[in-house]
Order: C-alpha cells, then sequence, then structure tokens
C-alpha cells in the first residue's frame, strides 16, 4: 500500500517506469485531479471520488499534477501469490503473457470504498499496526474487485441411483394403478419416502409433479376408452373418478372438450 499527498504551486510532471512480475493495482483517487500518460500514448484520469482498478508488469510513462490542487491518493498493489491465496488469481489471466498495463475498472466508488480508504489512511498516519492495515487493506481489495468476480457457473444437481429408482418406482405405481384413488401420501407410504423427497425427485427426473403425471395417464387412457365407445360413466370409474361430474370437468379442462362430444364424434 502507498499513500502520496501532493499540493504543489506549479504543475509537476514525474517520470518513471516499472519492471516486474504482472500484478494488480488498485487506485484510489481521494481529492484533486491526475493523469497519466503511457509510452503507447493512452492516458488515464484520476479524479477525486473516483477508482481504477488494472493491471500490468511493465509500465513506463509520465504522470500529471496540476498546480493549486490537494491531490490525495491510495495505492494497492496485490501480486500473483496474494491473488492465488485468495482465489483471485483470474483477474491476471488476461494478457498475462503482455506486461503493458490493463484496465479492468475506472469509475466513480461508493461509500463502503470511501470509508475502507478513510481507514486506511488514518492508520498510515498514526502508524497503525501492520495487521490492522494488512485487515483494512484487503476489505478495500474485496469491495474493489467484487464487481469484477465472474459469474457464477449453474451447477445441475444429480440426483443419486437410488433416488432415481425410486421415482421410476413411483411412476410405475401410477401408470398400473391410476384406477385407484391414489395421493402422495399413499405413494410415500408404498416406496418408504417422505412428500418432499418425492415431490423434489419428481421435478428432477421428469420435470413434472406425482399429481400432473397421475392426470395425464388418466385422461390418455379415458381418450382412449372414449374413443372406443365406451359410456362416459363406465370410462369415469376406469380410471379413478368416483363422481361422473368430477370427471367431465377434468377432462374438459384437460381437452377444451366434454367426454361426451368426443364418444358422439367417434
Amino acid at each position: 500500500m502507498t499513500y502520496s499527498s501532493f499540493n504543489p504551486n506549479f504543475d509537476l510532471v514525474e517520470v518513471g517506469s516499472f519492471e516486474g512480475e504482472r500484478a494488480l493495482t488498485v487506485a484510489i483517487a481521494l481529492s484533486g485531479q491526475s493523469s497519466s500518460t503511457g509510452m503507447d500514448g493512452q492516458r488515464y484520469d484520476f479524479i477525486g471520488g473516483h477508482s481504477t482498478v488494472a493491471t500490468y508488469g511493465s509500465l513506463r510513462g509520465e504522470r500529471c499534477y496540476p498546480a493549486k490542487q490537494a491531490i490525495r491518493q491510495l495505492r494497492l498493489v496485490a501480486k500473483a501469490p496474494l491473488l492465488q491465496r485468495y482465489g483471485l488469481e483470474y483477474l491476471l489471466l488476461d494478457n498475462a503473457k503482455d506486461l503493458s498495463a490493463n484496465h479492468l475498472f475506472c469509475g466513480k466508488h461508493g461509500a463502503a470504498t470511501q470509508r475502507l480508504a478513510d481507514s486506511l489512511v488514518h492508520l498510515h498516519d498514526q502508524a497503525g499496526g501492520l495487521l490492522d492495515i494488512h485487515i483494512a487493506a484487503l476489505g478495500l481489495l474485496s469491495e474493489q474487485i467484487r464487481p469484477l468476480a465472474p459469474a457464477p457457473t449453474p451447477v445441475e444437481e444429480k440426483i443419486r441411483a437410488k433416488d432415481q429408482d425410486l421415482m421410476l418406482s413411483a411412476r410405475d405405481i401410477l401408470m398400473s394403478q391410476f384406477d385407484r384413488q391414489l395421493t402422495v401420501g399413499y405413494l410415500c407410504a408404498t416406496l418408504s419416502t417422505n412428500e418432499f423427497k418425492l415431490k423434489q425427485g419428481f421435478r428432477k427426473v421428469f420435470g413434472t409433479s406425482p399429481y400432473r403425471m397421475l392426470t395425464d395417464i388418466r385422461m390418455a387412457k379415458a381418450r382412449e376408452l372414449l374413443e372406443s365407445g365406451m359410456y362416459v360413466s363406465t370410462v369415469a370409474y376406469k380410471v379413478g373418478f368416483q363422481h361422473l361430474s368430477s370427471f367431465s370437468a377434468a377432462f374438459e379442462k384437460y381437452y377444451g372438450r366434454t367426454p361426451k362430444s368426443l364418444r358422439h364424434t367417434k
């Protein structure tokens, strides 16, 4: 960490160069305005209230500090070993072999960054302990690189073979006993499982719920029987409905037409 404070009477130009391993630099402009121009002609401005995050391994150019203004800046430099320790090595992967500057972020920083920066300046002025400075610096680094973190990769949940077999057994019960008064409770009791596990397993394996699958099975069978010429009341009983009206309502909702109209058509 370095803290610099300038208030020159005349425009100040500082020429310098740096050669070394690629590192991450966080520059916090606390007040005033300055600029840096590299040998490649790229210019970067450091304005009070703004932060700049960049990586570089080689830096040549000049920094300009205008006269008659208080310019205060805080810089953090994090090298590869530190970034690797905290799983942040991805920040150095882009242009890893190119030692020139690579800017990752430049913009206005928030209140959290300002508080952490003020804390570091206070520790610097008061000759604070190394541990306190280290903790505050890590906090500031974390706050600045948070927007640069890669989007989390969605991980598909895998279902165990044992649980998959359980879901297949439940489906077999629905397909063979659809004419009975089946409930989720009955399935759970028969298969020695619980409701949460059963419903979650159905979503993972079949992409639906036990109730929806039972409805699909019953409606498909009901249509088959109606098309064969069977009476509606008989079909209702054969696919597990105790009341004709309930069956007719369910069938019409499912297919958009009444069971009787289908039977008459056929």
